[in-house]
């Protein structure tokens, strides 16, 4: 294992808060899976590896732990048509 507990629980602490628009009730689920990911994830780094370069950014973990609950399957429809009509327009090419 490379990361140390202080690490492992840093990078816990980065995913949860992109986390933490969630309901109280699916955002403490989600983290506590994750948390039991992260510690096995930890337990099995090989040498000179991290939890970053397992999973990625805490964002990107954040990301994959929100696109696999299944309690937010029922508002995906619902997210897609959202983040359709609201992203933000990108500047043309110079």
């Amino acid at each position: 294992m490379t990361d140390t507990p202080a690490a492992t629980a840093a990078y816990r602490d980065a995913v949860e808060r992109h986390l933490a628009a969630l309901l109280d009730e699916i955002r403490r689920d989600i983290a506590a899976g994750l948390r039991a990911h992260l510690a096995d994830t930890a337990a099995d780094l090989r040498p000179g590896e991290t939890l970053e370069h397992r999973l990625g950014s805490p964002e990107q973990c954040a990301s994959q732990a929100l696109g696999y609950h299944p309690s937010l399957a029922p508002y995906q429809d619902d997210y897609d048509d959202f983040a359709m009509t609201t992203a933000v327009p990108r500047r043309a090419a110079l």
